[in-house]
């Protein structure tokens, strides 16, 4: 299982005046400072994302998504201090501003780590607004961003939250997604990628949904990608896809997933790519693919894989007696 990172802006540095909480705030506009700050100056730079001149709210939501990226004590602070609410109405602001948009929405990203805040975005009506950013109008720098970074909070919003995965797995959320897999910009199919992979775990009919639009064949033609990161989400999402899955199985089998995996397999030298692929073909493959994995000559490769060690059993190779 694989889940998003943090998202982190790269602004100009601060100009510190004075260590008052209101100038403390001030003073981190537009700040890459990651460091635990105190609640009050979280408090200040909500203000400020509220009240502020354009150029100021801008400034404030980079200072908060990275004062969010990796602190839990500032994401508390920020959800203490209703910044979800006002990010929320950040991205509802569509004609007036995209750039700030795409601010708002790399800082709930950010957010989307920790599970108390998991559960507020979903409440907040964000799924809808982040769904919307999944099929921009134009192809902007901002919009193409803020596409990634929906994609990138959907997924996080997901893992260990069986109860958000409907939430997001809407017709439109998902065929959006899967429109994605196809985007120009690598680090879009990857966030694509992940989310599709999260959001089917465990869930059958969500499975179903995303094999109907078209999820399976999008994503074996991932595995040809030339960066590994690609290929690794594109393998998982398929192994999750496959997983206690009889239906999806035969259709991968249908569009040549076995021998994709097979020759991603056998091509890669990285680990994770080499894990995912394995994983896979283990979900995949039954005793009758035996002959066919031996043709391909991947057995011994399956063997040595930790996730797919016990392929003997799921192909009904007997193990030699031990003597003595």
């Amino acid at each position: 299982r694989v889940s998003g990172g943090g998202v982190q802006q790269t602004p100009s540095p601060p100009q510190k005046v004075d260590t008052s909480p209101g100038a403390a705030s001030e003073a981190l506009l537009a700040s890459n400072d990651r460091r635990d700050v105190p609640p009050n100056v979280i408090q200040g730079l909500v203000k400020i994302m509220v009240g502020g001149t354009p150029d100021k709210r801008r400034k404030a939501t980079i200072a908060m998504c990275n004062l969010c990226c990796e602190s839990t004590q500032n994401r508390a602070a920020a959800h203490e201090a209703g910044v979800v609410a006002v990010l929320v109405g950040m991205m509802r602001e569509a004609n007036e501003d995209e750039h700030l948009r795409r601010l708002a929405t790399a800082c709930i990203c950010n957010l989307s780590a920790d599970p108390p805040l998991k559960d507020s975005i979903a409440a907040s009506g964000a799924i809808q607004y982040l769904s919307g950013l999944l099929d921009p109008p134009e192809d902007s720098v901002d919009a193409m961003a803020a596409t990634a970074h929906a994609a990138a909070t959907l997924w996080s919003l997901c893992v260990d939250m069986e109860h958000i995965k409907p939430m997001v797995a809407q017709e439109a959320t998902l065929a959006a997604l899967l429109k994605q897999l196809k985007s120009p910009e690598s680090f879009v199919r990857g966030q694509a990628c992940g989310c599709v992979g999260e959001v089917c775990i465990g869930i059958k009919h969500i499975k179903g949904q995303l094999s109907r639009l078209g999820a399976i064949p999008s994503l074996i033609s991932l595995l040809d990608e030339p960066e590994h990161a690609t290929q690794r989400l594109a393998a998982s999402a398929l192994c999750n896809l496959l997983a206690n899955h009889d239906d999806n199985k035969r259709l991968a089998r249908e569009n040549g997933l076995l021998e994709a995996f097979a020759k991603l397999l056998k091509s890669t030298r990285d680990e994770a790519v080499q894990s995912a692929a394995a994983g896979g073909l283990y979900n995949l493959v039954s005793s009758s693919d035996r002959a066919r994995l031996e043709q391909l000559g991947v057995v011994q490769l399956l063997r040595k894989v930790p996730i797919s060690k016990h392929i003997n059993v799921r192909l009904g190779i007997k193990e030699p007696k031990k003597i003595g």
